[in-house]
């Protein structure tokens, strides 16, 4: 019996995931900016055809293809996961909707965890199309298959995943608009976080108010880690960084902010 309970509401969770992605993949704001991600990843030919070592300096034509294929998918995929997710969850969320699956079978974790998965599998969509985008004028230009392109690009999706994250719970929080320009603001604090605490500990841990905010920098997304083991991935630089230990982070993050937004949506929702 506890089998098929459970096989029951992985069902529902599904559905309304399948639910949450079509609504999703019916929002104009996510082609806008696909369409511009994928426009400025076709920049990526002009290194091959501009073969000119005072343009792009002592990088080689595919070095500089992959750095503007790098700009593109890490700035699109969390502008796509931040505003899109917002969107959804104002129209998938409103009373009408909430009505609704209060007349089904459903708990609440299944809404929530459904509007994530269904919220996972558009980041991922629009994550792939870039990549293979890239990852095309690669092959074609240089006749190799750069395998490590794929790899390189998965900390973007990493990065679309947190993004997701912290855009329901904002959006549980502040349910509207505010809720995705809070989370550009926490990636902005991340991008900082290392400054920000060295800064912290030059001014002297001893004092208890300096070290609640050295601890409050591990607090924020690792954004810069994220990108730093991306660039490494992608042999942009030479970068030393525990790529195993940033993702294992990353995860747990995302798994403490969605244990959150569980918690809150649980207790306002009523159901």
């Amino acid at each position: 019996m506890g089998i098929k309970a459970a096989a029951r509401d992985l069902r529902g969770t599904l559905l309304i995931g399948r639910e949450v992605y079509r609504w999703a993949t019916r929002e104009r704001m996510m082609y806008g900016f696909l369409l511009l991600a994928l426009l400025f990843i076709l920049m990526a030919n002009v290194p091959f055809v501009v073969d000119d070592p005072k343009v792009f300096g002592d990088q080689t034509p595919q070095q500089s293809a992959v750095h503007i294929g790098f700009v593109a998918v890490h700035i699109f995929i969390p502008l796509i996961a931040i505003f899109v997710s917002v969107g959804v969850l104002q129209s998938f969320l409103g009373r009408a909707n909430l009505t609704l699956l209060l007349s089904k079978p459903v708990r609440s974790w299944q809404v929530l965890a459904g509007a994530v998965i269904g919220l996972f599998q558009m980041v991922f969509l629009n994550w792939f199309l870039m990549t293979a985008g890239l990852w095309v004028i690669l092959v074609s230009q240089t006749h190799l298959l750069t395998g490590y392109l794929w790899t390189g690009m998965s900390i973007a999706l990493v990065m679309g995943l947190l993004c997701i994250s912290l855009s329901v719970l904002f959006y549980l929080l502040v349910p509207n608009v505010l809720a995705g320009i809070l989370v550009i603001l926490m990636l902005i604090a991340g991008l900082g976080g290392p400054l920000a605490r060295e800064t912290f500990l030059g001014a002297g841990a001893s004092s208890f108010f300096n070290r609640m905010l050295v601890v409050s920098t591990y607090l924020l997304p690792q954004v810069n880690a994220l990108w730093g083991v991306s660039m490494a991935t992608l042999k942009m630089f030479t970068l030393h960084l525990d790529s195993g230990r940033v993702i294992a982070q990353t995860f747990v993050f995302i798994f403490v902010v969605l244990s959150f937004s569980f918690v809150q949506f649980h207790r306002t929702s009523r159901f």
